[in-house]
């Protein structure tokens, strides 16, 4: 036997295969630097520029599907969210629901057009965005097995214990909440007199029901055994269902989308994609249904024809392009604010606004409202955000490409944590609210993720309390020894 260490050949740097993502991302900026060049030219209307977009975006989904783990990588997750809030009303267009998408119709009683330059500015931001966002992603992606919970099966009991005692807390603060509104005009109440309607809660109630949302999430990650998920999250929903009831959705389908990214990172097996389908066309009903009983609660009307209601969720939801299109064509009115923007959606979770005694410049979604409809904001209604738009303000589509290439790797990094329970619990209240940004602004995530770090820092001190109490009950003798005696071993 030779104890000469084996050769192997070195391949020469010039003949090494180039990796899939490169040729990707390659193409979609070509891609995206002909459209732009033949819109230049005229040689691209702006209705095939919006046909070409959708189409972008549902092939980044798609490859997003195919190679980064058929759903268990969250930017999969986040460009849904982004073809649906941002490219809603492009869609529709396509299947021949909408008519005019880029005019823009939220919350002002006369809609109106921006510049033919401007509609094609947020196209092009859109794109950039979803290949930037997409192309770290691609190139930083490993496939992970699903985690192993055995190493955190013993927080269970606690976690449990913590639950049945939130769960009350959290269905009453809701329930007042429902309560409130109902009797002074309904779903507008919730945000045009938030601080009177936190004000009315207890802080003790606030905060215990604030703690059922990270120990569930973490429930929900450790437990295996399918009957105990069942029945935790039929509770923790029926706790939430006053909400759904008044008209609030986004916080109830944001955890629906959360905990199908922690099922399909938990198992090893296919989707099943009829059940996917099947799911996707309940929730749109559910969010139609619920739209209408908010918006006309005398008398709610609804298509019977599934593809109506389809199309008509799809169009609704896509008014944040509407958002965006006014950023982009009145940045320079809006861009003096953006760094106190920034400063108060850090502050997002930790303080209450109080839209009558609102400021210009405090918040971008306000600021963006209040200039489409004074009169309406003062109702308490609102426009949502974009984060497409806000990153167009910070830098225009330079802003818009470096701030999307942070969080795809941002998204890559969430992903490399579900290598383990914990990381994925903790990943998972963050992709929470992410998912949310092409319908909000660019900071509130870190505001929420703070706060529930911050409960979770609670829980941990509730743990080694708990621990301690077990440990007395189950070796009373270790801690029963006279002064003069030492403990058992």
């Amino acid at each position: 036997m030779s104890a000469a260490a084996p050769a192997f050949s070195v391949v020469p740097f010039d003949r090494r295969p180039i990796p899939a993502a490169v040729f990707e991302a390659l193409a979609y900026s070509a891609f995206i630097a002909a459209a732009s060049l033949a819109f230049l030219a005229g040689w691209l209307t702006l209705e095939g520029a919006m046909v070409l977009t959708v189409g972008l975006l549902a092939s980044l989904i798609v490859l997003s599907w195919v190679h980064l783990g058929r759903g268990r990588h969250p930017v999969f997750l986040f460009l849904c969210t982004l073809m649906l809030f941002q490219g809603g009303k492009l869609i529709a267009y396509c299947l021949g629901a909408e008519a005019d998408p880029m005019r823009i119709v939220i919350m002002t009683p006369n809609p109106f057009y921006i510049s033919r330059s401007g509609q094609a500015t947020t196209l092009l931001s859109l794109a950039l965005s979803a290949v930037c966002l997409y192309a770290p992603s691609r190139w930083m992606y490993r496939p992970l097995p699903p985690p192993d919970t055995r190493s955190v099966q013993k927080y269970l009991p606690y976690l449990y214990v913590v639950l049945l005692v939130g769960i009350p807390v959290l269905l009453y603060k809701n329930y007042s909440y429902y309560q409130m509104a109902q009797a002074h005009g309904g779903y507008t109440f919730v945000f045009f007199h938030q601080p009177d309607l936190v004000a009315k809660v207890p802080f003790l109630i606030r905060a215990a029901s604030a703690v059922a949302f990270p120990v569930f999430l973490a429930i929900y990650t450790f437990e295996t055994r399918k009957l105990r998920l069942a029945v935790t999250t039929i509770l923790y929903f029926a706790a939430t269902a006053a909400l759904l009831l008044l008209g609030s959705r986004a916080a109830v389908f944001q955890m629906i989308a959360t905990l199908w990214y922690i099922t399909r990172v938990k198992s090893r097996g296919r989707p099943k994609m009829f059940r996917i389908v099947v799911g996707v066309v309940a929730l749109a009903i559910l969010a139609t249904s619920i739209r209408e009983m908010r918006e006309n609660p005398d008398n709610p009307e609804l298509s019977a024809k599934v593809f109506s209601v389809l199309t008509d969720e799809v169009r609704y939801q896509g008014s944040s392009l509407d958002v965006t299109q006014f950023v982009v064509e009145y940045h320079q009115s809006l861009r003096p604010y953006a760094g106190s923007y920034l400063l108060h959606e850090l502050l997002a979770h930790y303080i209450t606004y109080d839209p009558a005694h609102y400021s210009r410049g405090t918040l971008l979604d306000c600021d963006v409202a209040v200039l489409l409809n004074p009169y309406a904001f003062s109702l308490g209604l609102g426009t949502g955000g974009s984060f497409v738009g806000e990153a167009y303000l910070m830098g225009g589509l330079a802003g818009v490409a470096l701030v999307s290439l942070m969080l795809g790797a941002g998204l890559s990094g969430l992903h490399s944590m579900n290598a383990t329970a914990k990381g994925l619990f903790l990943g998972a209240t963050l992709v929470y609210s992410l998912i949310w940004l092409p319908r909000g602004t660019m900071l509130p995530w870190l505001s929420s993720f703070s706060r529930n770090m911050l409960l979770v820092g609670l829980l941990a001190i509730g743990w080694g309390v708990y621990s301690l109490i077990v440990s007395i009950r189950h070796n009373p003798a270790n801690y029963e020894a006279t002064p003069n005696e030492a403990p058992a071993p």
